[in-house]
């Protein structure tokens, strides 16, 4: 069985620039999920903090290490990226997460 690579990035975005986020990721998600572009990422997800509005989690699963590091080398990360380096995030915590150490009905 292949061994699942996946990553929680939480963040927090200024409120005057929630649109330019979510554009940068309409992009990001939607060319993750197309297997021609990122044919190792297997899920992506987008998810909005129900009580606080400028915070948002990314749901992110490869096929392993190397899937999800070809994902940075993409276009579409970059959306995000730039985005990121305009400076429209208040504060980002990243989790590296796996399945391989997990019985398979994990």
């Amino acid at each position: 069985a292949a061994v699942g690579s996946g990553v929680l990035v939480s963040v927090e975005i200024k409120p005057d620039r929630i649109e330019d986020f979510l554009s940068a990721m309409e992009v990001d998600v939607t060319k993750s999920r197309d297997k021609a572009l990122d044919p190792g990422c297997l899920r992506f997800d987008l998810l909005r903090d129900r009580d606080d509005p400028n915070k948002f989690v990314f749901y992110e699963c490869y096929l392993d290490d190397g899937a999800a590091a070809h994902h940075k080398t993409t276009s579409h990360y970059n959306a995000w990226a730039e985005f990121k380096a305009s400076g429209g995030v208040v504060s980002q915590s990243v989790a590296k997460v796996e399945t391989a150490s997990l019985p398979a009905w994990a």
